[in-house]
């Protein structure tokens, strides 16, 4: 009887499960193939729903947090005092212990204290008190033949000769302290005395340079009339010595332009250039007759580079010609190349053609139908 409760139960249960996953499925498909809602505008109320949701659930998280924190400050408050007072129990143990220990368990009050005594070696007797200690057995290995016997003597006249030695270092510290004392002293008043010394030697140095600077000022005076006169002495030289030259210049040959002061020593046709002063009649004759020489030249030569340009017009023009020929022939090959080339695409389009008709009528013959395209886009998933 339970059992069937049982099943009934679950069936239930999971029909209910079935009934809400279809509801759903359902708003789903709505939703999803609904094209205007789905491109243009979404579900207002379902987003404001979705946000009230999330501010309760942002309200619920947030007072869980408070309350989280509150209990954990809580905690740590108690956790806190407990470990106070585990401190200060701790602290109230340790003070009870040591205070035990110090009272009931010296080291001194051990069983064992003499093994481990850090002062055992002192408190113990050494191997040999002496030479007529009754202990030194010969299993004792503490006294031998040969052994020096003043060996207290000799350190005791080793310790007064290291204190001797010692109260001399003493000694000689002391005279060096002096000495250095003294040399210091000594220094001082040496440095001193250079002080003063260099003050009078500053003192005198100064009434030196005022003297030395005094006696510069009266030679700079003397030296600077001196060159007064000297320049004065100059410009009345200078001035007699342009009138000199202006006298010889008057008087020369080239303001007098004599031309036999330009002919030359080395041959009738050269002439000095620095004393040149312009051509004779004659000269000028001779020029005259070479620039018409010269003129003629000029003349001649243009009628022969008129010619030579004509030349080459006519050259250029036969080279036009040539060209406007060669550019039609070429015109001519390259209308009969496209030509042909249009000749031939026509035939690669008529080929094409061919075999796209050959493929839509013989080969893709199986084509899809629309209950093909229906079987899509039945669901929301």
């Amino acid at each position: 009887m339970l059992n069937s409760l049982f099943i009934n139960h679950q069936d239930q249960k999971e029909a209910l499960a079935i009934e809400r996953r279809r509801r759903f499925e359902e708003a789903r498909k709505q939703r999803i193939f609904n094209a205007r809602r789905r491109v243009i505008g979404v579900d207002t109320d379902a987003l404001g729903y979705q946000v009230q949701e999330k501010k309760e659930l942002e309200q619920s998280e947030a007072e869980q947090r408070r309350k989280l924190a509150e209990e954990m400050r809580r905690q740590e408050h108690v956790l806190l005092l407990k470990q106070r007072e585990q401190r200060q129990e701790r602290i109230r143990l340790e003070n009870e212990i040591n205070r035990f220990r110090a009272s009931n368990q010296q080291p001194e009050q051990s069983r064992d204290f003499d093994l481990f005594d850090p002062n055992g070696l002192k408190k113990s007797l050494p191997a040999r008190l002496g030479d007529d200690d009754p202990r030194l057995t010969v299993s004792g290995a503490q006294k031998f033949d040969g052994e020096d016997l003043e060996e207290r003597h000799r350190r005791k006249v080793q310790i007064e000769q290291q204190r001797s030695w010692l109260e001399q270092q003493i000694r000689e510290k002391r005279q060096a302290e002096i000495d250095r004392r003294a040399a210091e002293t000594f220094l001082e008043d040496a440095l001193m005395s250079r002080e003063a010394r260099l003050h009078q030697l500053a003192s005198q140095e100064q009434y030196a340079r005022g003297k030395i600077q005094g006696a510069v000022n009266e030679f700079n005076r003397r030296l600077m009339d001196e060159q007064e006169r000297q320049r004065t002495r100059r410009m009345r030289e200078e001035q007699e010595d342009n009138l000199a030259e202006i006298y010889n210049n008057l008087t020369s040959d080239m303001l007098t332009e004599n031309p036999d002061v330009a002919k030359s020593s080395f041959g009738p046709n050269r002439v000095i250039t620095a004393q040149y002063k312009g051509m004779s009649p004659e000269d000028i004759e001779r020029v005259r007759r070479t620039q018409e020489q010269q003129l003629e030249e000029l003349k001649r030569k243009r009628q022969e580079e008129a010619n030579t340009r004509e030349s080459w017009d006519q050259l250029a023009i036969d080279f036009d010609r040539a060209v406007t020929m060669k550019e039609r022939e070429l015109t001519r090959r390259r209308h009969a190349l496209a030509e042909q080339i249009r000749h031939e695409n026509l035939q690669l389009s008529m080929d094409q053609q061919r075999k796209l008709d050959h493929l839509d009528k013989v080969v893709y013959q199986n084509r899809p139908t629309q209950a093909y395209f229906d079987q899509f886009n039945t669901c929301s998933r």
